[in-house]
């Protein structure tokens, strides 16, 4: 059955069909924005974890065609639609998907990655991005969807956007959020009537709540001393934990001493469905937007390495590729090797040498990138030199995922095959012809 037939013959079987196709997008991503006020250097910062079970091979694209020219993460080898990304003004959007925003009536005009794409094409603030829900609340929105934005100029705001109203979450106001971030899974306060941050009470069975719940607690605890950069790329990004928020031993956030044999990922926030993450480091209010960073993880951040991407119209050829970025593509094979049977969960023989490898190498290149950032935002910017940076950190981190690979592959040869089969005794062959 052709998709338009069904919108037209039966408008309430198109909707579920509508809300499928956008599921399969957003599986069940974790997002926050955070306001500068809260940060360790003043800057904002904007995280998302994309899940989905149709889009495995993500890569970094150059977004133009608009007023503004952006770099996002995109399924390989489409433009279409992407699902988190930068513009040379210093804006940055991504999303959760929250089914619970859907409405009944019929639905048409941009759906979530869609209008991401149009936001990164036309907005330079936090408020051109509420203008443009204003005008797509009339001219209509298929999205269902919480968007985390955040500007050059300071701005740090969520939006609960359904298909034909929004509610904003302003992250710089202490009333709204005392706390200084918006944390959001795969529903919206909204749909559900609570208040900005709701607490687990409240939440009770609620789809997503725990990766929610996760990852306030997280924040909570690094907000104690102000919350930086590498605590959200490492600690957020990467968390492990039971269904009752508990870090496994011997995970990002756990305990000292030996993980599990094999982790279920269903419920935490780092999953065998995570395919791609992005945490943006914004600018304070007048530093140059372009040394607005993306730090990109291609592939499940648990086996890749985040690397800084810049809004300067470029993108190392690491990261880029129709049929997925080669460093993704590394850490979907690390993964891979690792896969329980039923897929929902990792094997963690050998994580901790992995990590240990992947880490060191991750915190050089956020040592060195946030040095050149704040030298370039005291003397000026070139974007020669930002181009020739986030480019060798590129190159560093596939050096690195290619050792990485190749030690897995080494591993993997020594380990001692089973023995042979055992034969019975071959019948005796009879002596005559």
């Amino acid at each position: 059955m052709k998709p338009q037939f069904l919108r037209k013959a039966y408008p309430s079987m198109w909707l579920l069909f509508a809300v499928a196709l956008l599921a399969a997008d957003a599986k069940a991503c974790t997002t926050a924005v955070i306001s500068g006020k809260v940060t360790a250097d003043g800057r904002p910062l904007l995280w998302k974890n994309r899940d989905t079970s149709t889009g495995l091979h993500n890569e970094v694209a150059v977004i133009t065609g608009g007023k503004y020219k952006a770099v996002a993460v995109v399924n390989a080898g489409q433009r279409s639609t992407v699902w988190m990304g930068v513009n040379e003004a210093g804006f940055c959007i991504e999303n959760s998907l929250s089914r619970d925003l859907a409405i009944k009536e019929d639905t048409s005009g941009p759906g979530n990655g869609s209008l991401m794409r149009m936001a990164l094409q036309t907005c330079a603030t936090v408020d051109d991005f509420r203008r443009l829900l204003e005008e797509t609340n009339v001219s209509g929105r298929s999205t269902i969807a919480n968007f985390g934005v955040i500007d050059a100029h300071g701005g740090a705001v969520l939006f609960e956007t359904g298909p034909k109203t929004y509610k904003l979450f302003n992250a710089n106001d202490p009333v709204v959020t005392p706390d200084g971030y918006v944390v959001r899974s795969n529903f919206s306060t909204t749909a559900q009537q609570l208040e900005a941050n709701p607490t687990r009470k409240e939440l009770d069975k609620i789809y997503s709540a725990e990766r929610y719940l996760r990852a306030r607690d997280i924040l909570d605890l690094c907000a104690s001393d102000k919350i930086d950069l590498q605590e959200v790329v490492r600690q957020c990004c990467r968390d492990m934990s039971d269904d009752s928020g508990k870090a496994y031993a011997g995970t990002i956030n756990g305990p000292t001493g030996e993980m599990p044999e094999s982790i279920a990922t269903t419920s935490t926030i780092s999953r065998t469905t995570t395919v791609s993450a992005v945490v943006f480091h914004g600018v304070k209010p007048g530093e140059s937007p372009k040394l607005t960073t993306m730090w990109t993880m291609l592939g499940d951040p648990k086996f890749s390495i985040a690397v800084p991407v810049f809004p300067i119209g470029h993108v190392a050829d690491p990261l880029e590729d129709e049929k997925g970025g080669e460093i993704g593509e590394i850490a979907i094979s690390l993964r891979d090797w690792r896969l329980t049977p039923d897929r929902d969960g990792v094997f963690t023989s050998g994580l901790a040498g992995m990590w240990r490898d992947m880490w060191s190498t991750e915190d050089h290149l956020i040592s060195v990138t946030l040095e050149a950032k704040e030298r370039w935002a005291k003397e000026g910017i070139k974007v020669a030199d930002v181009k020739v940076l986030q480019t060798k950190a590129a190159e560093h981190a596939m050096k690195a995922m290619q050792q990485e690979l190749i030690d897995e592959k080494n591993a993997a040869l020594q380990l001692t095959a089973p023995a042979p089969p055992e034969f019975g005794t071959p019948l005796a062959t009879s002596a005559t012809n």
